[in-house]
């Protein structure tokens, strides 16, 4: 295996890792709250993971929810016509 090969491999591994940890879907979350002006959201919706699953959100339940709110967010803001 060449240099390149190994380095295209190493750069997947750690692309697949970062998408599997929870810490960072948890980072993510709080981006896209923080964009939407809703600061002190992120642990109510980690609890609200917690009490549907029954055990605290992995990477895919955290990013699934965050993207739902986000889709959330975006129809009420075309719904009432919300600038920001």
């Amino acid at each position: 295996m060449n240099l390149i090969e190994q380095s295209v491999e190493q750069i997947s591994k750690e692309s697949f890792k970062n998408y599997y940890d929870r810490e960072q879907a948890e980072e993510e979350l709080m981006d896209m709250l923080q964009s939407n002006r809703l600061f002190k959201m992120k642990d109510t919706t980690l609890d609200f993971i917690k009490k549907l699953t029954g055990q605290s959100g992995n990477s895919f339940t955290i990013r699934e929810t965050g993207k739902f709110l986000s889709n959330l967010i975006n129809e009420h803001k075309i719904k009432y016509e919300i600038k920001e």
